[in-house]
């Protein structure tokens, strides 16, 4: 989710320079590929290189292990799946100019949904391709840093995003008072997580979902892959559709228990109030218009 670098953290510019230079040291069968485009996100930033790849740098500290898991798993996690999907093909070592570890992916086609809203239509293309993701975990699967941790975790976080949305101001004007919604955070924290840990993607923020005039067209960054509760991955995704959309995802995720539905809401909402304060402007914007769909159109479920 937003957030930028904390206080004490690395963080270190990248340039056209630079990336040439690592492609041409470390993977010289790709130097001739033109560097393109640029797409800068809080930790790191993505940078185009000819038509069918793309590089990842990490920005700022702190995602070593998480690249590295990523590379490790991701091959064999994502064998079986039959949606686009930005599985890094090359992985990068640090030198004395980079710091950090960092990939080289397929270049996904279109926009994102960060840019170019999915549609209704496409929701169960987008739940048919979580639920090829969510397959069990065996025990020796990293965690997820999002969602490996029980809703309960997040109780101090919870109440820090509440206290700063009751201040807040929306794009209009408005204003939202959290105690709207609190009681249905802790009805979703106190309820049972009833599956085995499945893999996730752990971070589906909009930018990450590769759209197609609107129609659902993958998922573009996978380091933030781990073991952990689908129903985080789920709620992500119910916030990049609309609220008419979420049975017919649903119907093609299959098996959604009474349990995981109220785990989501818990994640949504959650996610929502994160966005709802977020220095990013489309995020904010997301969040505000998500929470007062939600307050006008009454739950999730």
């Amino acid at each position: 989710m937003d957030g930028g670098p904390s206080e004490g953290t690395q963080h270190v510019e990248v340039d056209d320079a630079l990336v040439s230079a690592l492609i041409q040291h470390q993977y010289r069968q790709l130097s001739d590929l033109e560097v393109g485009r640029r797409y800068v996100f809080e930790d790191h930033l993505t940078v185009r290189i000819g038509d069918e790849y793309c590089v990842n740098l990490p920005t700022t500290t702190g995602l070593d292990a998480s690249l590295e898991a990523s590379f490790r798993w991701l091959p064999e996690v994502s064998a079986d799946w039959t949606f686009p999907a930005g599985v890094p093909v090359f992985s990068g070592e640090p030198t004395s100019d980079y710091p950090f570890r960092w990939e080289i992916a397929p270049w996904l086609p279109g926009s994102n949904a960060g840019v170019v809203p999915l549609v209704a239509e496409t929701a169960p293309d987008l739940g048919a391709a979580l639920r090829q993701v969510h397959s069990a975990a065996p025990p020796s699967a990293p965690p997820s840093v999002e969602s490996g941790l029980p809703l309960a975790r997040y109780r101090a976080m919870w109440h820090e995003v509440t206290a700063h949305l009751r201040e807040a101001i929306g794009p209009h004007g408005e204003r939202l008072d959290p105690a709207e919604f609190s009681e249905r955070w802790e009805k979703a924290v106190d309820t049972v997580v009833d599956t085995t840990p499945r893999w996730t993607h752990g971070n589906l923020d909009p930018r990450y979902v590769a759209t197609d005039g609107g129609r659902f067209a993958g998922i573009c960054t996978w380091w933030t892959v781990g073991a952990g509760d689908p129903a985080a991955d789920i709620a992500a995704a119910f916030l990049l559709i609309p609220r008419t959309a979420e049975a017919a995802f649903l119907d093609a995720y299959g098996d959604a228990s009474r349990a995981l539905r109220d785990r989501i809401a818990g994640y949504w909402l959650l996610r929502a109030v994160r966005y709802a304060t977020s220095s990013n402007p489309f995020l904010w914007r997301l969040g505000w218009a998500r929470l007062e769909e939600l307050i006008r159109l009454g739950d999730l479920d």
